[in-house]
């Protein structure tokens, strides 16, 4: 199940995850993403992990074709969950995500969306 969260504003994307992402979810999440990345370039990804379990094979698919088109219009993200095996998956995301991918343990939750809330400025 995908819940968009109430921190979903501007360039920020924020959602919740929890059981087993369907197409249906992965489907909102992704125009959700593209209406962002059209309106800003690039976006900011708050994404949380809440027992969440993974997705449907034809949504993780869907999911990495996605990430591999879109990887480098993430400005930052902030994975945020209960298992390793999450962990590893954020480990993954950073290779296409332009090394800019963090996982934080449900633990720092506060600490990630204070992390993802703070945008430095652009270098020249």
């Amino acid at each position: 199940m995908l819940e968009i969260l109430k921190e979903t504003e501007g360039d920020l994307v924020a959602v919740q995850v929890s059981g087993k992402l369907t197409e249906r979810d992965f489907d909102r999440y992704r125009v959700l993403l593209r209406e962002k990345m059209a309106l800003y370039g690039e976006i900011r990804l708050y994404f949380e992990m809440r027992s969440f379990t993974g997705w449907k094979p034809g949504s993780f698919l869907e999911n990495a074709l996605f990430d591999l088109v879109h990887g480098r219009k993430f400005r930052k993200v902030a994975m945020v969950g209960e298992k390793d095996w999450q962990r590893w998956a954020a480990g993954l995301a950073d290779v296409v995500k332009a090394g800019r991918v963090r996982y934080f343990p449900w633990s720092e939750r506060e600490f990630a969306k204070a992390w993802i809330m703070y945008l430095p400025p652009h270098s020249a």
